[in-house]
C-alpha cells in the first residue's frame, strides 16, 4: 500500500487547511475600541458614584438638622419644666390614690369629731 496511491482521507503533509472565512483586523482600531469602552464605563460609574455621594451628603445634612431640632425641643422642654417647678401655681394631681384619700378623710373626720366634742363639753 505504499505505492503512489493515496486514500481519500489522507492529505498531503505540506498542504495547509485554510478557514473558509478570512478574518482581518486592525490593531489600532481594536485598541481604540477598548479605550472607548473603558472610558465610557469609567465615566458612567463615576457619575453613579457622584450621585450616590450627593444623596449621602443630603441625608447626612437632613439627619443633622433633625438632631438639632430634637435638641432644641429638649431644651424648650427643660425650660418649661424649670418654669413649672419655680411657679407658685398649685398643681392638683389628676389621679389620687384611693387609700390616701380615705385616710385623709378619716383623719379629718376624727379631728372634726374631737373638736365638736370639745366645744360641747
Amino acid at each position: 500500500m505504499k505505492s503512489g496511491r493515496r486514500t481519500i482521507y489522507q492529505l498531503p503533509r505540506k498542504q495547509k487547511v485554510m478557514l473558509a472565512i478570512e478574518i482581518t483586523f486592525n490593531l489600532f482600531l481594536l485598541t481604540g475600541i477598548l479605550i472607548a469602552c473603558f472610558g465610557t464605563g469609567f465615566l458612567t460609574r463615576r457619575s453613579q458614584l457622584n450621585s450616590l455621594r450627593r444623596k449621602i451628603l443630603e441625608l447626612e445634612s437632613e439627619m443633622l438638622s433633625n438632631h438639632a431640632d430634637i435638641l432644641d425641643l429638649q431644651k424648650e422642654k427643660a425650660q418649661l419644666e424649670q418654669q413649672i417647678k419655680q411657679s407658685k401655681i398649685p398643681v392638683i394631681p389628676m389621679r389620687a390614690n384611693k387609700d390616701d384619700d380615705t385616710l385623709k378623710f378619716q383623719e379629718n373626720a376624727k379631728k372634726v369629731a374631737v373638736q365638736g366634742s370639745q366645744k360641747k363639753g
